[in-house]
């Protein structure tokens, strides 16, 4: 395995039950769009049913109704604005492109699991006009108007794939780290993946640092972490820190040339060079917007009060904003090649 090194330097009101939305057509048009059809019984992962069509209300954010709390973030507007202020950021790690994985010239088949919104499948078809792109998500949040070459499917990507096969490229972004099951899934990839296709998995190893000392023994986040990653571990069953592993999994399971690159990307504004200052802007508002999602439902859930949780976000705010304090956190780019024939 390779590890290039490089990249940013360190210096750079609770409601109390929940209301599942039956959307009607109408609703579902302007909402989002799939290529799903509720009246069949099989999709290409596995069962779905018509909760595909709604979505569920708690503590005043919106969530998937499939497959009800597999994954316990929104898929609000606030939401919205968290994942393309996160495609902004990634695209501009990558000098503006949408990959790290050398994919060649001609993709033709290539799948976005937990497609989220949709702006990476969109833009990676835009690329590739003559491919086919797949995005699977568990939530109808996708935009209507799309390439001729993409197309949406709500399904649940940890089911078996049923139907899927013969992939150039397959795409994690933030994904990983709210599976239950990473193995299964990567041989589920690798089974599904034509020899010599790619994998790529882009996201954050949860442990914010520092190459100064700045960090504080009670630094906010950090508390903020280690009570989230005990609380999606025990309700969900989730490995907020598998991405270190990640390398290791793609050799287990078949992948060979596997690639790491890992971005220390800084939180707050605290950098000098200007270029840094903006992606620590930009990931200080996607850190805020994370912790007040988890502020929403999971931490409610495991037994924090709403004052508690409220509290919660105010310190991290506050220590996000202090830029005596020099953090950062880590974003991997792992990739990995299915042998060729």
């Amino acid at each position: 395995m390779q590890e290039p090194t490089g990249g940013l330097p360190a210096s750079s009101g609770m409601e109390e039950n929940h209301l599942i939305e039956a959307l009607t057509d109408e609703e579902m048009q302007n909402e989002a769009t799939s290529d799903y059809d509720p009246g069949d019984e099989e999709s290409r992962f596995g069962s779905v049913t018509s909760s595909v069509r709604g979505h569920v209300w708690e503590y005043g954010r919106r969530y998937h109704a499939f497959r009800y709390g597999r994954y316990y973030l929104p898929n609000d507007e606030g939401e919205y604005s968290r994942e393309a202020l996160r495609h902004t950021m990634l695209k501009d790690l990558l000098g503006g492109k949408l990959y790290a994985a050398p994919l060649g010239p001609n993709p033709q088949k290539i799948i976005d699991l937990g497609t989220g919104f949709g702006e990476w499948a969109i833009e990676i078809a835009e690329e590739f006009p003559s491919a086919k792109v797949i995005g699977v998500d568990l939530s109808p949040i996708q935009p209507h108007w799309l390439p001729p070459n993409v197309e949406f499917i709500v399904d649940d990507i940890e089911d078996e794939w049923a139907h899927a096969d013969d992939f150039d490229y397959a795409h994690f972004r933030f994904v990983n780290t709210v599976l239950r099951d990473n193995d299964r899934m990567l041989r589920n990839v690798f089974q599904n993946i034509k020899p010599g296709g790619w994998v790529e998995i882009q996201d954050i190893y949860p442990r914010p640092a520092s190459d100064d000392d700045t960090i504080p023994p009670d630094y906010a986040l950090q508390r903020f972490y280690d009570i989230s990653e005990s609380v999606v571990r025990e309700r969900y069953n989730v490995n907020m820190f598998v991405v270190d592993r990640l390398p290791q999994l793609l050799q287990d399971v078949g992948f060979v040339n596997v690639q790491r690159r890992v971005f220390h990307m800084p939180i707050g504004e605290w950098p000098r060079d200007r270029h840094l200052r903006l992606l620590g802007g930009l990931f200080r508002e996607i850190m805020l917007e994370f912790v007040s999602a988890m502020a929403a439902k999971p931490l409610l859930e495991a037994g924090y009060d709403r004052e508690e949780a409220d509290e919660m976000v105010r310190d991290v705010t506050a220590a996000l904003e202090n830029r005596r304090i020099h953090a950062y956190m880590p974003i991997h780019f792992v990739w990995a090649q299915k042998p060729p024939v």
